[in-house]
């Protein structure tokens, strides 16, 4: 089952690697995609009724996002702007093909710049926009394990930037599910 975010920060790398013009959204997608859903929901603005959680010995029923919050609540409160975000970019670039990979390639590449960076925010590493690079490199992983996440990185770097792509993609989506089934062996995934 595909969680609501990999389907939309999915079709905007969509949108990227089709090179059509993402300035309109680039607040919002930036914020979705490092896992900022605090500056995500002020971009957007939607509340959810509530939500309950329990947080040092306290339940909280609480509609907003705070910037300190561990991720996947955060996540879970930014469902309805998810929501809004992607009917906006859908009424913009309609449905879109790609030649070379699925909706599932690029969802899978949302899932696993996701998975990573939660990771990052959870451990509350020091910067709100910390490279995914950097993310790689903090994690408790060998080199070589590392070197593999890097792979999957540079997948998605050359998703946002295809006109810097010179190999094949075929080889370079091997590299990058190579990479995804590290983080699910080692359970750096969302859930």
């Amino acid at each position: 089952m595909k969680l609501l975010v990999e389907i939309v920060v999915g079709y905007m790398y969509k949108v990227q690697k089709n090179q059509l013009d993402t300035s309109k959204y680039s607040k919002e997608f930036a914020a979705i995609r490092h896992g900022n859903y605090f500056q995500f929901f002020n971009e957007i603005g939607k509340e959810i009724d509530f939500i309950v959680t329990y947080e040092e010995g306290q339940i909280k029923t609480d509609t907003k996002v705070h910037k300190n919050e561990v991720a996947f609540i955060a996540l879970t409160k930014v469902g309805e702007c998810l929501k809004d975000f992607y009917q906006r970019i859908l009424n913009t670039y309609g449905e879109l093909k790609d030649l070379d990979f699925t909706d599932e390639d690029f969802q899978n590449a949302a899932y696993f710049e996701l998975s990573i960076r939660m990771h990052s925010n959870n451990k509350r590493l020091p910067s709100e926009e910390i490279r995914l690079m950097d993310v790689i490199d903090s994690l408790e992983l060998s080199t070589s394990e590392k070197n593999t996440l890097h792979h999957g990185r540079r997948f998605i770097n050359y998703i946002k930037r295809p006109w810097k792509m010179k190999g094949n993609w075929n080889e370079e989506l091997i590299k990058f599910n190579t990479a995804l089934d590290l983080i699910k062996t080692k359970n750096l995934t969302i859930i």
